[in-house]
């Protein structure tokens, strides 16, 4: 018993001398402000993981930088619709099974999801950024800049033929892809789809009247003949042995969505049309040989003119990101805006270096393009080039009337006479 006694003392005198041998308390470990920010999803998946290398690096690269963020690129429990504004407010509104505190979509539902109070203006832009102005005019809403702009995208004509990158109205493309003589159709792309066809049609009457009124175009009635006709020209491009795939089905398939590029890669037609991210699909798919030397790529003229509207993707703030969570998401952009950040994405630096191929994204800064990768690339500059004056697609008015215009427009191009 003293035995005991004896070292019980001594245990509880050790433990006296070793809680009392700091003058202070420690310090508390701050807790992390956490970040939840879905990606606009509908990229080159350059290293064929769905893009989880490029969430784990940016994530990375962000926090690194930010230790005080716990930055959540892709939140594992997301399963909205990108295009569904209700879907997405509710969940910004952290009243869905996934909130978030930002989130990257197309400008083209902005409108809707102003009116639902799902997002508010940013504090700021980005500084010492050099914009697309079509990526801010889309990015805007009363007066108000609620888009941080990240991806442009617009329509481009993909040949092997100098005639066909020159041709810069409607005609002079059928021309040209007339004149190529060969047995094979002169185009590939998929014309259907509630949201494609309509804007399709957009971008004939912006080529027709110019861009700046495009909104005007938003409608279900009083089409522009004179553009819907040029539409109409352009489909017969894809006429092959009696059939038009381009406006059958044949390629307007979910599980094979990059049928008409791996067919223009394959040399099993003439040229396709698309965004510039197709160009990726491409060389990934030209056969072993071929060099991605003899592409030729130019923005597509789709009316008599060549007036050229560029989709934006833009980052939105919840309304109910604010203090920390604001300060969080000012410092995402900033970190995503710059051209270092831009590079690597784009460049596809998130994939092996074997088998690397570029995204071929049009960013939403201009001083992207003066990166050295990217200055040193074939193609960037091009893109650079045939984008540089795009202006905006509009950005509302089209959801809840995409189904009538598609139905509208389909009939007036695929009529007789």
């Amino acid at each position: 018993m003293k035995i005991t006694l004896k070292w019980g003392f001594i245990a509880g005198a050790v433990l006296s001398t070793l809680v009392g041998c700091s003058d202070e308390d420690p310090e508390p470990v701050p807790e992390k402000t956490q970040l939840r920010v879905p990606l606009y999803p509908y990229i080159p998946d350059a290293a064929g993981d769905q893009l989880q290398a490029m969430a784990a690096r940016i994530e990375s690269e962000f926090e690194q930088a930010h230790p005080e963020v716990d930055l959540i690129v892709n939140p594992s429990c997301f399963n909205d619709d990108f295009y569904d504004p209700e879907a997405l407010a509710r969940s910004l509104k952290g009243e869905g099974e996934c909130a978030y505190d930002v989130v990257e979509t197309d400008t083209v539902i902005l409108r809707e999801l102003v009116a639902l109070n799902a997002v508010r203006p940013w504090p700021r832009l980005p500084q010492n950024i050099d914009w697309h102005p079509a990526g801010l005019a889309a990015s805007r809403q009363q007066q108000s800049t609620y888009g941080v702009p990240h991806w442009l995208c617009g329509d481009f004509i993909i040949s092997r033929d100098e005639s066909v990158r020159q041709a810069r109205t409607e005609s002079a493309l059928r021309h040209a892809l007339a004149g190529l003589d060969t047995p094979k159709p002169d185009m590939a792309v998929n014309l259907l789809g509630s949201w494609n066809l309509p804007a399709l049609y957009l971008d004939a009457w912006a080529d027709r009247n110019g861009s700046a009124n495009v909104a005007s175009a938003v409608t279900t009635s009083n089409y522009d003949s004179v553009a819907l006709q040029s539409l109409r020209s352009f489909v017969q491009t894809c006429q092959s042995a009696g059939a038009n795939p381009c406006i059958d089905g044949t390629y307007d398939q979910d599980e094979n969505f990059d049928l008409p590029a791996t067919l223009f890669a394959t040399g099993q037609v003439d040229a396709t049309m698309g965004y510039s991210e197709r160009l990726h699909v491409i060389i990934r798919n030209l056969p072993a040989g071929q060099s991605a030397s003899d592409l030729k790529i130019s923005s597509a003229p789709l009316a008599e003119g060549s007036h050229p509207i560029l989709f934006t993707d833009s980052y939105f703030l919840g309304t109910r990101c604010t203090g920390a969570c604001e300060q969080a998401a000012l410092a995402f952009v900033d970190y995503m805006s710059q051209p270092s950040t831009f590079e690597w994405i784009l460049m596809s630096e998130d994939a092996p270096a074997g088998t690397r191929v570029p995204r071929y994204l049009l960013p939403a800064t201009l001083d992207s393009y003066a990166t050295p990768k990217l200055q040193a690339d074939p193609f960037y500059p091009v893109l650079n080039v045939e984008s540089r004056e795009g202006g905006p697609f509009p950005n509302g008015g089209l959801l809840n009337i995409r189904h009538q215009m598609r139905d509208d427009i389909l009939t007036a191009i695929t009529s007789e006479g």
